[in-house]
């Protein structure tokens, strides 16, 4: 390898590490809101994730790996799934996250959900070929090494296990993500780690594909379909879970002066109460559900 292709590597590898940094800390302050409004945010995406289950065949006695699990709400779904004689383990970045799963494992008495925080998406920490399904809920377009997360979930899975990834399609077609680049990013300032995060997110379907294929799963297949995002009472309640749930948007909401806030406030509420007059607010969302199978 030449000097400068090591250069370039070592910057990749940092900018990396900024990433991560830059999520662990986001989902670390969004965690509060997460288990907040975990139902608000379940209960739409419950259809979702009973196709998502269906696809990696989930069933009584599975070994199943749920990665950037989040507060845990598909986790411990598939746990239901799985029943007393399964296993399910997530795992995140953000230990604030794993807290709050754990702590809605215990609320549930769902002993076979298991929780624990890694330091990068590439090193999962779990022996090879020890689980029969794996999925990942919406986080793989934020994971800065998206094929070393593919291969090492592949390398977790037993042969003939399968995976699936749940994707939202571009931001601009789902109305949370549109609020966010248009009465947001307008108003602040956009990161390179942040850039590159909307730039996974507007890969197209055949691109996410052909990303599980080169990580070595076969059988691979994409589907479109549309689910809601979130469901709140009115336009003000939807804001506020929209911020609370971000950690990105907390942290910069947060640093604006009083004034400033309040004006986003009232742009945000009337763009959404302009889309869902009556209420209550449910903006719905292009998804993408990938699957594939570990061929061993």
């Amino acid at each position: 390898m030449t000097a400068t292709g090591a250069a370039d590597r070592l910057a990749e590898r940092l900018l990396d590490e900024a990433v991560r940094a830059q999520q662990r800390a986001g989902w670390s302050l969004a965690a509060p809101g997460w288990a907040e409004y975990r139902r608000a945010l379940a209960r739409p995406a419950r259809r979702v994730d009973e196709r998502m289950f269906r696809l990696v065949r989930l069933g009584p006695g599975d070994r199943v790996l749920d990665l950037a699990c989040g507060a845990g709400g598909p986790a411990l779904a598939a746990a239901e799934r799985v029943g007393r004689d399964g296993r399910v383990l997530g795992l995140d970045l953000a230990e604030p996250m794993v807290a709050a799963a754990r702590s809605l494992a215990r609320e549930r008495g769902a002993a076979q959900a298991g929780f624990r925080a890694i330091a990068a998406e590439n090193e999962l920490g779990v022996p090879p070929g020890s689980f029969d399904a794996a999925f990942c809920r919406a986080g793989l377009p934020y994971m800065p090494d998206r094929a070393g997360a593919l291969r090492a979930v592949r390398a977790a899975l037993r042969p003939g296990g399968r995976f699936a990834a749940l994707l939202a399609d571009e931001p601009g077609a789902v109305s949370p993500f549109r609020l966010r680049h248009g009465v947001v990013t307008r108003r602040g300032p956009a990161d390179r780690a942040a850039r590159r995060t909307r730039a996974a997110r507007r890969r197209v379907p055949r691109e996410w594909a052909a990303l599980l294929e080169s990580a070595g799963f076969t059988g691979v297949r994409a589907e479109a379909g549309r689910a809601a995002v979130f469901e709140a009472e009115h336009a003000a309640a939807a804001w506020v879970l929209i911020v609370r749930t971000s950690g990105e948007l907390l942290s910069w909401y947060s640093g604006l002066d009083e004034r400033t806030r309040d004006a986003v406030h009232r742009e945000a509420v009337q763009v959404l109460a302009a889309r869902f007059p009556d209420g209550p607010v449910r903006p719905p969302g292009e998804v993408v559900l990938l699957t594939g199978t570990n061929p061993g």
